[in-house]
Formats: structure tokens, C-alpha cells, sequence
């Protein structure tokens, strides 16, 4: 089943005065349970297409079809929901609001389209799964650059999406604390799609499939698809 799909994907920025596609003409398929690594240069284009695919930009060209429906034709509620239930998205940045605890930055995208409850359960429960459920009560300020990045991943899960999208996950962090994140997201594959955005080479192993992306473009990497 296909859940995501770019046709002739475009998105063109202007500086000085100039016009450039940051990415261009990509198309691109995400099936239910792929695991794909996305690697390629800095400025590449791999950060925009990201945001593209989760509705954080719009587009300049092409279509972004979410299980075969086009994204731009969706009304705004549809988008909102989209981007809080259908995606669960891990930037690159922290992104944590230090003013809350733990728990409370989990809980956000409860709040984000009209539910019932607070969320409180689901929230725990994902930080026990994390390994994280002691630090509910800390601000974000307070604990380690791992612990955070488990906080973010809590967080992207908190409205039980069908596809994960993670920019450098594993950026900033040792050997044995990107191990313990990487086994993570291949227990998170179990039931949530994952795209994932990295420069670490060693752990293309946990995915499925590598594309790489150069000048705007994605193809997939001879090198690291075997099969």
C-alpha cells in the first residue's frame, strides 16, 4: 500500500535576486513498513523536501499525494489534520518548548486538532516505552541531548501516525546513545512508516532502502542497495 507519493515534486527559492529549485522534479514512493534512509551533501535539497512532504511548505511544483488524495486539493482542516495525525515529524532542531515538562511537550500535538482527553495516558505510556517515563516531570532544559531526542520521537508518536519523518535523528550524539535511538526507530518501524534524513553512514543498516539526493533530486544509491 503506498502512503506517500511526489510526482514532479518542485520547490523553487529566489536569492539575489535569482531564482534556484531547491528540489526538482522528484518523485518519490514511501510504501506502509518501508524504512528509508535519505542521505546526500549539505544543501542538497534533503531538509526541504522534508518539510515539503510534511505540509510545511507548499509546494512550487508537482503533487504530494497522501494515500492517493493530493494534498493541495485538501481543505484546511484536512491539512491541519494531516500534518498532526497523519505525519509525526522530527526536526532537526531540539524543537522542545523549555517551559514545559517532559510530559507536557509529548502531550502538544494533542492539543493541536479537537480531541477528547489530555492526553495524559498516551503520553506516559510512550515515555515508559522510551525509557524516559522518570524524566516526566523535568524540564527539557535539564536533560542529556539523547534523552531529548527521545522526548521528540515520543512526541512525533504522540497522535499514533502512519509515517515518521526524522531530520538527522542521530546528529550530536555518541556511538552508543545512536545505537540505542537507531533500535528504537527499527521498533517504531514495526508499525509506523519511517523516512529518515542522515549524514552517519553506519546506520543505514536499520532501514530498507537508501536514496540519495543531489541538486534537488532523489535516486536510489547503488552503494547501499544491494539487493
Amino acid at each position: 500500500m503506498t502512503l506517500l507519493e511526489t510526482i514532479k515534486l518542485g520547490k523553487d527559492f529566489t536569492r539575489g535576486g535569482r531564482s534556484f529549485p531547491a528540489v526538482d522534479e522528484t518523485d518519490f514512493v514511501l510504501e506502509k513498513g518501508e524504512f528509508i534512509h535519505i542521505i546526500g551533501r549539505s544543501g542538497g535539497g534533503k531538509t526541504t523536501f522534508l518539510n515539503l512532504i510534511s505540509g510545511i511548505l507548499e509546494p512550487t511544483r508537482g503533487k504530494i499525494l497522501a494515500e492517493g488524495k493530493d494534498i493541495a486539493e485538501m481543505d484546511d482542516a484536512q491539512k491541519s489534520l494531516y500534518r498532526n495525525s497523519f505525519i509525526g515529524y522530527v526536526p532537526q532542531s531540539m524543537g522542545t518548548m523549555p517551559n514545559l515538562t517532559v510530559l507536557d511537550n509529548v502531550r502538544l500535538p494533542h492539543f493541536l486538532h479537537p480531541r477528547e482527553g489530555d492526553g495524559i495516558e498516551r503520553a506516559s505510556i510512550l515515555l515508559d516505552w522510551m525509557g524516559i517515563f522518570h524524566l516526566k516531570d523535568e524540564f527539557t532544559g535539564t536533560i542529556s541531548g539523547g534523552e531529548l531526542k527521545r522526548v521528540l520521537l515520543a512526541r512525533a508518536l504522540m497522535n499514533q501516525p502512519k509515517v515518521l519523518i526524522a531530520d538527522e535523528p542521530t546528529a550530536d550524539l555518541d556511538s552508543h546513545t545512536t545505537r540505542e535511538i537507531m533500535e528504537i526507530l527499527k521498533k517504531i518501524n514495526e508499525s509506523v512508516s519511517l523516512i529518515i534524513v542522515t549524514h552517519e553512514l553506519d546506520v543505514l543498516e536499520y532501514g530498507n532502502r537508501v536514496l540519495v539526493m543531489e541538486d534537488g533530486r532523489l535516486k536510489d544509491s547503488e552503494q547501499y542497495n544491494k539487493n
